[in-house]
């Protein structure tokens, strides 16, 4: 059994719904009208991960809370009629759980030891992102015990 890695500590969030927003085109130039949507409506973002698909489309992953978006679920039409992404999803409810630094920076292979850690032990995380000092994971709500515990043989934080 190898040494568990001393972390900063654990974050969590909870009452959060998981919009994805796939397949849609944008040019290089432009702002993403999606996120900005979200911002008008005063909506703060709880996590987000934006990349492109192997066919040059973006893809983004953004959490908000729960209530937020039962208020404004009409921005997800929108987006829809407005941006014809393949795909726009909302799951909730579910709980973004982050560790922090630090020191983070200097570890290799940090976000694939969460996620292969996750769903060896049978949790489909949702969507995981990294910075320099963070690792984020996104599972549904009734995955959080078998979670925490899951980084908890990995990791190791202060109370």
């Amino acid at each position: 059994m190898s040494e568990k890695l001393m972390c900063g500590g654990l974050i969590e969030k909870g009452e959060n719904c998981l919009v994805e927003v796939l397949g849609f085109a944008r040019a290089a130039n432009e702002p993403c009208g999606i996120l900005g949507r979200f911002g008008s409506a005063g909506i703060p973002l709880a996590y987000l991960s934006v990349g492109n698909g192997h066919d040059g489309l973006t893809n983004m992953s953004f959490c908000v809370r729960t209530a937020d978006l039962a208020v404004h679920r009409h921005l997800l039409d929108e987006i829809r009629a407005e941006f014809q992404p393949r795909m726009v999803e909302a799951t909730a409810p579910v709980v973004i759980l982050t560790l922090y630094g630090p020191h983070f920076l200097e570890r290799t292979s940090l976000a694939s030891q969460v996620f292969n850690s996750l769903c060896a032990d049978g949790i489909n995380p949702r969507t995981v992102c990294s910075s320099v000092s963070s690792i984020s994971v996104v599972v549904d709500t009734h995955d959080r015990d078998a979670a925490v515990a899951c980084l908890r043989v990995g990791f190791e934080w202060p109370e």
